[in-house]
């Protein structure tokens, strides 16, 4: 009777057990996804920092002033709203795809720093007025969590591109910048020649960390 007992206790305690290391691996894994949120945080709002230390280029004050009339626009009629989130992030990628193809600014010495703090004001600029709907009292429950839903995307992006730039950068390029939409890739380095086989060393690196389709991965060298 004795051994019973002390089996239960056993059997009781190692439950017990497993209940509080599951527990407590499930609060670790939280606190983690917390971290990394409040470190891409921290990191945009370093980025926005630097960036309002520069003069405003007229190109991006003209691009956000063509986004605050698209949103102004949208809220004023509740069922485009759905249709204004794609249309925002769309209008947002073009206006990155702009700045990484304008010539002058390719060829300026501080390009890859000027292109990074670019694309995360337009991304926080976009970021800004999703947070505009979302908080938008004729905002329905669908639109709302379509718009929070992006926001979660944008942020995956930007921290997949930082990891990507770092992974390419390890192959031995000076410096390198990607720009990922959901079905393609660009990506620019710097280096006096991209060889065939620089070309396979990116490309493989895309195709390894992306589900981006070889054909719509696009590689070029800073001219």
């Amino acid at each position: 009777m004795m051994v019973i007992k002390k089996k239960t206790l056993l059997l009781t305690g190692l439950v017990f057990l497993l209940v509080v290391v599951g527990y407590a691996n499930h609060r670790l894994n939280k606190q983690a996804l917390l971290e990394a949120s409040n470190e891409y945080e921290k990191y945009e709002e370093d980025q926005m920092a630097k960036m309002n230390e520069k003069d405003t280029d007229d190109s991006i004050a003209t691009n956000s002033e063509g986004m605050n009339q698209a949103l102004a626009s949208s809220l004023s009629i509740v069922d485009s709203k759905t249709d204004i989130i794609d249309q925002l992030t769309q209008l947002t990628n073009s206006n990155i795809e702009k700045k990484m193809e304008n010539e002058e600014s390719v060829e300026t010495t501080n390009y890859f720093v000027e292109y990074r703090l670019s694309r995360d004001q337009l991304r926080s600029e976009l970021i800004e007025r999703l947070n505009g709907i979302i908080n938008n009292e004729q905002t329905t429950n669908e639109v709302r969590s379509l718009a929070q839903k992006e926001i979660l995307r944008m942020g995956n992006i930007s921290e997949d591109e930082l990891y990507l730039e770092g992974l390419i950068k390890g192959k031995g390029f000076e410096d390198a910048i990607v720009f990922l939409k959901e079905d393609s890739a660009r990506i620019i380095v710097d280096t006096q020649q991209l060889t065939e086989q620089d070309q396979m060393k990116i490309f493989e690196i895309v195709k390894n960390e992306t589900n981006v389709e070889p054909v719509n991965i696009k590689i070029m060298k800073k001219y």
